[in-house]
């Protein structure tokens, strides 16, 4: 009985490491196949490719144009405001700089003061002596 116990687990010792060497083996070839799949998906996506970016293009290009012609009405509508007299305001503070120094520049106001100068008291500069270490 012992000898049949220890011929049934030498023998399932052996599947075992039967199974352990081919464990890995399954697993590498499971990989390899996988692989073989990807690549031919990946062969295959610029054909796909293809009629999708031509859809895309077609797309973009008719919003493109939409987008123009709005562009366009608004340009239209600002062109009508900007024609009737309305004050405009500066819209940034450099424009602001701008108009001021080109309107200061186009009318010179009158240079200098007509008055007489009014003469202050002069002080004296009493310059103090440096002082040096000895």
């Amino acid at each position: 009985m012992k000898s049949v116990m220890l011929a049934s687990l030498i023998s399932h010792a052996k599947v075992a490491r039967l199974m352990i060497e081919l464990l890995p083996t399954l697993l590498l070839l499971c990989l390899l196949i996988s692989a073989v799949f990807l690549i031919r998906l990946f062969l295959q996506m610029p054909d796909s490719l293809d009629s999708k970016t031509d859809y895309l293009t077609t797309e973009l290009k008719d919003i493109s144009i939409t987008l123009n012609d709005i562009a366009d009405l608004f340009n239209d509508a600002l062109g009508a405001i900007n024609n009737s007299p309305i004050a405009q305001t500066p819209s940034s503070p450099m424009e602001s700089i701008l108009s001021g120094l080109i309107s200061s520049v186009m009318s010179p106001k009158s240079h200098g003061s007509t008055q007489e100068p009014q003469i202050g008291e002069v002080y004296e500069i009493n310059p103090t002596p440096l002082e040096t270490e000895d």
